[in-house]
């Protein structure tokens, strides 16, 4: 059983529990799409409810095997993301793992609005990932940088529709 003190906190990524095909773009310095792919976002509850797990996959399992985007072996990513509520800082934790770059990236998220806004902080930039205009079947993704305090750029936008409900 999952403690109140998380369990109220859980719906901010509880929300996107089950599978959504997504729509990956990797923007250029003008914010122009340089490449687009699509994908699958599975989301699940895990560690005794106490966490939010997913499992980004790109190109989606679909497209690997009917020779679509999945034919570019270079283009392929799986990412393991755990999310997991601090009671103490009263905000969320998050990791994510890629195997394609075996990239481990630890970031703090929190509601912001009708946002979810994840960030860290590297020595030459600051990073953040936004869910933004999340219906109950749809949502948008986008990650953005600022190098030396400048504006925020974005590199990456996503939109998701929900396919399976868990």
């Amino acid at each position: 059983m999952t403690p109140a003190p998380v369990a109220a906190h859980l719906q901010l990524f509880g929300q996107f529990v089950g599978t959504w095909e997504t729509r990956i773009a990797h923007l250029g310095p003008d914010g122009s799409p340089v490449s687009e792919v699509g994908g699958e976002w599975e989301f699940s509850y895990g560690l005794d409810g106490r966490a939010v797990l997913d499992v980004w996959r790109v190109p989606a399992r679909t497209a690997r095997t009917a020779g679509g985007d999945g034919d570019d072996d270079a283009r392929r990513e799986v990412g393991l993301c755990v999310r997991i509520w601090d009671l103490r800082l009263q905000l969320w934790r998050f990791t994510f793992h890629s195997t394609a770059t075996t990239t481990v990236l630890h970031l703090y998220a929190h509601g912001i609005g009708a946002d979810i806004v994840m960030e860290r902080a590297e020595p030459d930039r600051l990073e953040r990932w936004v869910f933004h205009d999340i219906r109950p079947d749809t949502f948008s993704w986008r990650s953005e940088v600022s190098r030396d305090g400048g504006p925020w750029r974005p590199v990456q936008t996503l939109t998701a529709r929900r396919t399976t409900a868990t």
